[in-house]
């Protein structure tokens, strides 16, 4: 068993000095894409006063991320805080394409049963902002996800 885990970030814990908390260990290896799904509000947090994210099928649509390797210990931390434990999240494996056009397998956290939607998170996306920020991805693409997930919640 390898002492690292190849982990895709897609949204609060793109932000390294986030993710950090939980997994002080992860190093951020480059951006990532991953095709055919989309980011979107499905889970409401108490805690952060609003939607958090979670992966959909959506053909044509390409999510942009973070590969971190996290240390296999650490990654129990996470799994934590993601709730699989709960059972309202689930770690899984799916292939990214990274920036230097090569595939990875990349762990990833996917709501079981998606609710909602729901109007995003502003600590959330504040999150997602710095992440995205600190890793080079297109500056528009969080205010765009932002505005998707507003206008989802509202209809």
């Amino acid at each position: 068993m390898s002492d690292q885990i190849l982990s895709f970030t897609y949204g609060s814990n793109m932000a390294g000095d986030y993710l950090r908390q939980y997994c002080p260990g992860a190093v951020a290896v480059m951006a990532a894409r991953m095709p055919n799904v989309w980011i979107e509000f499905r889970r409401y947090s108490d805690n952060l006063k609003g939607g958090i994210s979670t992966i959909m099928p959506a053909p044509g649509e390409m999510l942009h991320g973070v590969l971190y390797t996290i240390p296999t210990p650490e990654i129990e931390a996470l799994d934590l805080l993601e709730d699989v434990d709960k059972g309202l999240y689930v770690r899984e494996s799916h292939l990214v394409l990274g920036e230097d056009a090569s595939w990875y397998k990349g762990d990833l956290y996917r709501i079981v049963k998606p609710e909602g939607p729901f109007a995003p998170s502003a600590q959330y996306l504040d999150y997602m902002t710095a992440g995205a920020a600190e890793h080079g991805l297109p500056a528009d693409y969080v205010p765009w996800v932002a505005k998707r997930g507003f206008d989802m919640a509202a209809t």
